[in-house]
């Protein structure tokens, strides 16, 4: 991974908007993360149960939205590589481990609320 200043590309195609498109993506997997967190710090903190539950659940919610933010900057430096070299690779395995991770997080939330 390159950090610093970049040459222009020239837009031929759809350059441009496939890397922007990259770029939404990106930001979404970053705002859909922090509010995971910012979630599981309230669950964590602000909500009493009998023994340490809530804790457990908001750390999990952390935990969950921590692996969402490293899964998206490496899907998106990934995917912005193929994209410079005129390629593309669909997401496979990313997206199945971030869906069972939420499915894990969704039956403690669940956990929480009856108990």
């Amino acid at each position: 991974m390159k950090l610093g200043p970049r040459e222009a590309q020239e837009n031929t195609g759809s350059t441009a908007r496939d890397h922007l498109a990259n770029e939404r993506t990106f930001l979404a997997w970053i705002r859909t993360a922090l509010a995971i967190i910012g979630l599981g710090v309230l669950v964590g903190k602000l909500v009493e149960t009998d023994g340490r539950t809530a804790e457990v659940i908001g750390i999990a919610m952390v935990g969950f939205g921590a692996a969402m933010l490293i899964y998206s900057i490496s899907r998106y430096e990934r995917t912005r590589a193929l994209l410079n070299k005129g390629m593309f690779s669909a997401a496979r395995w990313g997206p199945i481990v971030l869906a069972a991770l939420g499915l894990f997080v969704a039956v403690g939330a669940l956990v929480l609320l009856l108990t």
